[in-house]
């Protein structure tokens, strides 16, 4: 394309973009700072997940405890209604 093509003037412009370079670096302390941050977040990470798996071996131990204890009610309050019948046979005679 010509110079004085004003359709050209965006395609000089973008190779004088690619052509510049920014003065922008990456300082090293942030770099440091970033990888204590992520070391400090997998610690507090790997924390975490023991504490759910800690929950959880919890929760499966009170739901047996529970299944065990909702056994032992019913069992209980069946041998109540039979004492209540024999009691009540008891006294009617």
């Amino acid at each position: 394309m010509e110079k004085g093509d004003p359709h050209g003037k965006g395609f000089e412009s973008t190779e004088r973009v690619n052509q510049v370079k920014l003065p922008f670096r990456r300082i090293p302390t942030q770099s440091r700072n970033e990888e204590q941050n992520q070391d400090i977040e997998s610690g507090e990470l790997k924390k975490l997940k023991e504490e759910v798996a800690r929950f959880k071996e919890k929760n499966v131990k009170m739901a047996d405890d529970l299944l065990g204890l909702r056994h032992s009610y019913a069992d209980l309050n069946r041998e109540y209604e039979e004492k209540t019948k024999a009691y009540e046979g008891l006294i009617q005679k």
